[in-house]
């Protein structure tokens, strides 16, 4: 229960470097409702997800070397796009301002890595992957 807050507040020296223990990332209630998606997923048919996640992963893996971006890495529908430290904040105002939000990452590695997840909805049509394509694009461009 709570995640990483427990831990956080006995070793509060070093909590910045387990940034996957959020708290609302492990409660009871988020578990359930991953539960219930497995059943939904087990209950429809999945072909057009494979061909929108190779759409999309198309779409990802083209700006890799470009503008910020340091290294992409995913498959079907759950992409990590990692921007040069300093141009997280920068490219995601840039994504809001073309309509999409992007979840943003860091890593506690050294050097500390920082970037984006992509991650549409599995109920995204192919006009709605164009459009998140788009606007990343368009944000790593405004930003480069």
């Amino acid at each position: 229960m709570g995640g990483g807050e427990p831990g956080h507040r006995v070793r509060h020296d070093d909590a910045d470097t387990l940034p996957a223990l959020g708290t609302m990332a492990t409660h009871p209630l988020m578990a359930a409702a991953c539960l219930g998606v497995l059943d939904e997923l087990d209950a429809i048919d999945h072909s057009a997800f494979a061909e929108r996640g190779e759409h999309l992963g198309a779409g990802m893996h083209s700006p890799t070397g470009v503008g910020p971006v340091r290294h992409v890495r995913g498959l079907g529908f759950l992409y990590g796009v990692e921007v040069t430290p300093g141009q997280l904040w920068p490219v995601m105002a840039a994504a809001e301002e073309r309509g999409v939000f992007f979840y943003p990452f860091t890593g506690a590695g050294e050097p500390k890595s920082e970037g984006l997840v992509v991650a549409p909805p599995l109920t995204s049509t192919d006009d709605d992957i164009e459009f998140l394509i788009a606007a990343l694009s368009g944000a790593l461009d405004a930003v480069g």
